[in-house]
This record gives structure tokens, C-alpha cells and sequence, in this order.
């Protein structure tokens, strides 16, 4: 969701605009947690005891909207641009999803990190020790901001450090722009800097199927892409993820399970204005759960240094590459918690038809796991540059999806760079760019992104593509 048109998140949030059909609950993930705690194997921080104070994750996004998951959360709010609020931009300036639920971006981050079991909305991957600061980086009436501002959000969270327990950086938007090769040196100086002063920075890797983008790819930062919260797909990265250079692990990003009742697919969340149930995609949300779990991890040892945590981490990984939070926690000496709240989380679930004989918890008590049936791929009919227009036409766009277009080209320092992008319902598109090497085009449901058809300069045979 990102361009020099309308652009969302770079490494975005993908929100599903459909609820899911799930049993009557007061609110996702009671008792049994949600699709992504399991997959993560993180089921017990939802009943783990609260350490003496918790930790903040300094949540650089697009705001957050006040709700009954958020407002007892947040550890504070600020905003970078002086003329606008703290609340969340991308609700505020995007059409609402179906339903006339809100589009936004930064609330749903909040909400997956901690939300509290309050009997609305969801509970959050670890509501009893993570707080969320809100630091809000973008204008009013802008979805993306320059690539320089990443620094200054990173240098406002090691700021606010010395005043409240804050141990992660979390990045999750984006700019339209190419960054430099100075802007790049200094946001490399900014995050060393944090790292000196015991924060980790972490980031998404982005949502378009190629290589990692920055700032996932800078040095000092955790690179996090998106991974299918399905237990049947251990170690299965989502389609949409990017990956190479940069990425460190893979985080719950998408799920080809279907969920308990034939609502869809994905991972758990609630809508942010009534709470009903919902589910969402992308590397944004991969980012802030492994992001989360470390803040999570460094309340209840306050002692660890931003290294010692990541190596609990990294290095406990299941398959190679999926956060295991469990064997994250026991790495960094904290079995207690676990042992606590995996004692806890059973006896919530005691009395659950899904409880196994024995009294072991199953992996992913509320998944059925089946295969996705085959997601569509648009059709690229016709490719036409006359400079500098660029004119794109794909086959018929089935109903209840839309064609979202991505225009890349390779930059000075060998990255690929967005030029445009465009979602519509148009089959045949018109962009103004300096030039292209690459197009990715997806089908969009909702705002879930269905798996991509890409076609490069060198496989472009002429005025006509071959379908996708």
C-alpha cells in the first residue's frame, strides 16, 4: 500500500474487511488465545503473571484511535507533525472497509500487541506486561512520510527511554521516496544509537514478494517478515512476504487455515470500532508480534541488553526461521513465567471440548486446518510506455476484488524503488512515472492481498503481456 498516489502502509498492515463467523464470545481469544499466540507459541503470555512494571513498545505507525482496547494501554501518545493529533491518520483518510468499519493501521498494532481481556474487542499477544506508546509519523492528511522522519521517530523513542522502560523501536510504515545514500548512512547512526542505549529496532520487511526494503535491510535493525500461522505449514512464509537480505525470522502474518465456522482466513483481530471479530494480513503485523514478544520478554528481565534478547530469539527459532516465544523465554532464563501462565492458560481452558486428553493444550485449539482453495492472479494484457505515461491493462477483474498495481524501478544503491501505485477497479490504468523495471499486480479483497503476478523489462515481450 504505497506510491506516489494515495499510499497506506510500505510495510503495511493488510486488513481483512469481512468479521469472521466465529462461536459467541465475549472477545477474540478468550479463553483459548488467538491463531497467532498459537503459532508463535506464545498461549501463555495471555495469562502470564504481570511483571513489576511493563514494558513499552514505542509504536512509530499512524496513531491510534481511543477504544476500549487501546486507551488502558497506551503509555503515552505523541505526534511528530505539530499539526495534527495522535489519533489514527489512516482511519481518518481512508475509505472504510466493509461494513463501514475503519481502515486504519496503527490502532489494530496497538490492539494486537497488548490489548487487554476486558470482555470487548481481542486480547492482545501479551496484555498483562507490554504497554504501547504511540508515537504518531504522520502528517495530517498524509499516508506516508518522508524516509528521513525515521530517524527522528527512532531518536524520540530513545528519548523517551530515559523517562519510562522503553526496550523496542517498532517500524511498520513507510516512504514513497528512494531513500539516499546519506539518508540511509544516518538512519544506520540513528540506530546504532539506539541500539547503544539498549533499544532494539524493529521492522517489517514489506508485502510485495521481492527482496527486503528498507529500513528492515539497514544494519542494527531486526528484519521481520510474515509467516502462515497454519499449524499444518510450519516454517511456510506467507506469499505476499519479502525475503533475502535482512530478513532475521518470520513472525504470524497470514493463516490458510480456516477459521472455526467458515469465516476466513488469516490472523485474529477485531475491528477497532465495535470489536466484533475480525482477521488481517501483512509484515506489519508479523513485525509488531516478534517486537511485542522482546518487549514482553525484557519487563519481566529488566536486566537483558537489547543483544542478549535478540540472541534468546534468533536463536531459538523454530524451523530456522518461525519466533517461538516460548523457547525465547526459557533461552533468557524466565520458565517460570511460562510454566505460570501455561498453568494458567489451562485451567481457563479446563473445561474447553477442544482440552486434549492428559491435559496437554493442543498447538491451535480453534483451528480446523484445511488448503485454501487457489487464489486468483490478474491477467496483464497490454504494457504501453510512452514517457511518461505508462499504461497498464489486465483481463476482467472478478467481483468483490480490486487491481492494485505496483511500479518499481532499481535505484543508485541496486534497491528496487516505488515509483507509483494504484488500487482500483479499473482494467486498464494510466501512471506518470520516469520509468519501470518492474510491475507487480495483485488482486485485493478487503484489504487482503491475494498472491502477486510480476512482470520485469526483460520478460516483457512487446506491447502484450502473456497472463499471470
Amino acid at each position: 500500500m504505497r506510491s506516489t498516489f494515495p499510499i497506506a502502509a510500505l510495510a503495511a498492515v493488510l486488513l481483512c474487511g469481512s468479521a469472521l463467523s466465529v462461536p459467541a464470545s465475549a472477545q477474540v481469544g478468550v479463553p483459548a488465545g488467538t491463531v497467532q499466540q498459537a503459532a508463535a507459541n506464545a498461549l501463555f503470555l495471555q495469562y502470564a503473571p504481570a511483571p513489576p512494571a511493563p514494558g513499552v513498545l514505542c509504536l512509530v505507525d499512524s496513531g491510534v484511535d481511543p477504544n476500549p482496547d487501546t486507551t488502558p494501554i497506551l503509555a503515552g501518545s505523541y505526534a511528530l507533525s505539530p499539526n495534527t493529533n495522535t489519533e489514527d491518520e489512516l482511519a481518518a483518510l481512508n475509505p472504510p472497509l466493509p461494513g463501514g468499519h475503519p481502515d486504519g493501521h496503527g490502532t489494530y498494532m496497538a490492539m494486537i500487541a497488548a490489548a487487554p481481556a476486558n470482555g470487548w474487542g481481542m486480547v492482545g499477544l501479551a496484555p498483562t506486561s507490554v504497554r504501547v506508546y504511540n508515537l504518531k509519523a504522520l502528517a495530517a492528511g498524509q499516508t506516508t512520510f518522508p524516509f528521513s522522519e525515521y530517524a527522528t521517530a527512532i531518536s524520540r523513542c530513545q528519548a523517551l527511554s530515559s523517562s519510562m522502560p522503553v526496550t523496542v523501536v517498532n517500524l511498520s510504515l513507510g516512504s514513497s521516496t528512494q531513500p539516499t545514500g546519506g539518508e540511509l548512512e544516518t538512519l544506520e547512526n540513528y540506530v546504532q544509537s539506539a541500539n547503544a542505549h539498549g533499544l532494539s529496532v524493529i521492522a517489517a520487511v514489506g508485502n510485495e514478494g521481492g527482496p527486503v526494503q528498507a529500513p528492515a535491510d539497514v544494519p542494527g535493525v531486526l528484519g521481520v517478515g510474515a509467516s502462515d500461522a497454519n499449524p499444518t505449514n510450519p516454517g511456510v512464509a506467507c506469499s505476499f512476504s519479502n525475503s533475502g537480505a535482512g530478513l532475521a525470522l518470520l513472525a504470524p502474518g497470514c493463516g490458510s487455515q480456516t477459521e472455526l465456522g467458515g469465516g476466513g482466513n488469516g490472523i485474529e483481530i477485531a475491528f477497532s470500532d465495535n470489536g466484533e471479530p475480525a482477521w488481517a494480513d501483512g509484515t506489519s503485523e508479523a513485525s509488531d508480534i516478534a517486537s511485542t514478544a522482546e518487549v514482553s520478554m525484557r519487563a519481566y528481565a529488566p536486566t537483558l541488553t537489547y543483544s542478549q534478547a535478540q540472541g534468546c530469539i534468533t536463536s531459538t527459532l523454530t524451523n530456522g526461521v518461525d519466533l517461538n516465544v516460548v523457547g525465547a523465554f526459557d533461552a533468557c532464563g524466565l520458565e517460570r513465567i511460562v510454566n505460570e501462565g501455561m498453568a494458567a492458560y489451562r485451567a481457563a481452558n479446563s473445561s474447553s471440548p477442544t482440552k486434549q486428553p492428559g491435559g496437554s493444550v493442543p498447538a491451535a485449539a480453534i483451528l480446523t486446518p484445511t488448503r485454501p482453495p487457489a487464489a486468483r492472479r490478474p491477467r496483464i494484457r497490454r504494457i504501453r510506455f510512452d514517457k511518461p505515461r505508462l499504461t497498464i491493462t489486465v483481463a476482467a477483474i472478478p467481483k468483490g476484488l480490486r487491481l492494485k498495481l505496483v511500479v518499481q524501478v532499481l535505484g543508485r544503491l541496486g534497491r528496487l524503488v516505488t515509483l507509483a501505485q494504484v488500487t482500483s477497479t479499473h482494467t486498464t490504468t494510466t501512471l506518470r512515472v520516469s520509468g519501470w523495471e518492474r510491475i507487480v499486480a495483485r488482486f485485493v479483497r478487503g484489504h487482503t492481498e491475494l498472491p502477486a503476478v510480476v512482470v520485469t523489462r526483460k520478460n516483457h515481450a512487446g506491447a502484450h503481456e502473456p497472463g499471470g
